[in-house]
């Protein structure tokens, strides 16, 4: 079944953003796991090693876990279509009005912050382009409201 509208702008998740920010993730993990075992082998005299090895257990227990969140994640779809932003997720579909959106906004480098006039905002994750992602939903909202 073709999801895409002729007339819609559509854009989903990246797998490789995906796996750079769980490797990032990892690594940020593994740094701070291991900056404290070691702090905590010097204050209490304990072998190195240790704390190298469960610090490099827990940042692979937590990257396995994130790794796993693909599966949710690779089936999201966000479209323009007909005047509506239509998101397409495993918990089905939900359509808001482009008049119903104040402002899209890149955070981080990889995500479009959405928000609604209501003050509601919602995330589009991992995009290879959120730049002009973001760009795109601001042209096809229209002009801002004073």
């Amino acid at each position: 079944m073709d999801r895409l509208t002729p007339d819609g702008i559509s854009w989903a998740p990246s797998r490789r953003i995906f796996l750079r920010r769980v490797a990032i993730t990892a690594a940020l993990t593994f740094l701070g796991l291991a900056t404290v075992a070691l702090v905590c082998s010097v204050y209490f005299g304990l072998p190195r090693a240790w704390g190298f090895w469960g610090a490099g257990l827990l940042a692979l227990g937590f990257m396995i876990e994130d790794l796993l969140r693909w599966r949710i994640l690779r089936s999201d779809l966000w479209q323009i279509s007909q005047g509506q932003l239509i998101y397409d997720g495993p918990d089905g579909r939900s359509q808001i009005s482009l008049s119903d959106i104040d402002s899209a906004k890149v955070q981080w480098g990889t995500r479009v912050v959405i928000t609604l006039t209501s003050g509601q905002r919602m995330l589009m994750r991992h995009l290879p382009y959120a730049a002009a992602t973001a760009e795109q939903i601001e042209t096809a909202r229209g002009p801002r409201r004073p």
